[in-house]
């Protein structure tokens, strides 16, 4: 009889782990073949959409490969998003990706469909968030977090501010020129970290990514979210530039 019992609690320990695991669930808007990789390891999944499970809590780097088609009839992996993704115990990460606006939605829902307990506490401010191991720094001191709308609304620099400038940096050949052109057109604006994200990809060395990121940070309204932008450069020594940089800024 003991030993029955003690089967059971290893088999309902063991149940309980499993489904305390995080999950993550990949899509892409036009539903291309596509397979992730996710802290360096690449998981042989293929299709419209990857689900990836027993993962642990936490941020990963997440890379998505859509998977093309060579003329000799081979099968090419070429990688369309890379990006920081957080995901929570016991949840599903929802991350869908758009190539062609270059969007990406990420969001946390229990596996029964619910929105996370963080997401819940957002939408009930008088909720007792001081017992609540989950409860960031900013809420117990009454200081409204932003949600992903908020901090887009909190960036001046829109769309057509965007195509504007592009249309003057584009053409020019140095990003000494460039460079000159973004801190001209953006001294009176805020920007979002995806933002900074973006117009990064419009310099050409590593070193003018960096350059550009440190002047851009104090205008960046989600600084919270400025280490992702870590994975913009592909070389150790400029991403440990930025991380000084930004370690200074705490």
């Amino acid at each position: 009889m003991k030993r029955l019992v003690l089967a059971l609690l290893f088999v309902f320990l063991f149940v309980a782990d499993t489904y305390a695991q995080s999950l993550l669930k990949v899509r892409v808007a036009d539903d291309r073949r596509i397979n992730v990789w996710l802290d360096g390891r690449y998981f042989n999944k293929t299709g419209t959409s990857v689900t990836v499970g027993d993962l642990p809590a936490g941020r990963h780097i997440l890379r998505i490969y859509s998977m093309t088609m060579t003329r000799s009839g081979r099968t090419r992996d070429e990688v369309i998003y890379e990006g920081m993704v957080k995901t929570y115990r016991g949840k599903i990460t929802l991350v869908d990706y758009d190539p062609v606006s270059e969007d990406v939605d990420i969001r946390a829902e229990e596996t029964d469909g619910r929105p996370p307990v963080q997401d819940q506490m957002a939408a009930a401010p008088n909720a007792d968030v001081e017992n609540n191991p989950q409860t960031t720094n900013e809420e117990k001191s009454g200081v409204p977090v932003a949600s992903p709308v908020a901090v887009e609304e909190l960036s001046t620099l829109n769309d057509g501010k965007i195509d504007k400038l592009k249309t003057k940096v584009t053409p020019k050949k140095t990003d000494t020129e460039k460079m000159n052109l973004l801190k001209e057109g953006l001294t009176d604006e805020t920007m979002t970290s995806k933002q900074v994200s973006m117009l990064m990809d419009w310099l050409g060395f590593e070193s003018s990514k960096v350059e550009f990121a440190e002047w851009a940070y104090p205008k960046t309204v989600d600084k919270e979210s400025y280490r992702e932008l870590l994975t913009k450069l592909k070389y150790k020594n400029y991403q440990d530039e930025l991380e000084k940089f930004l370690s200074a800024q705490n």
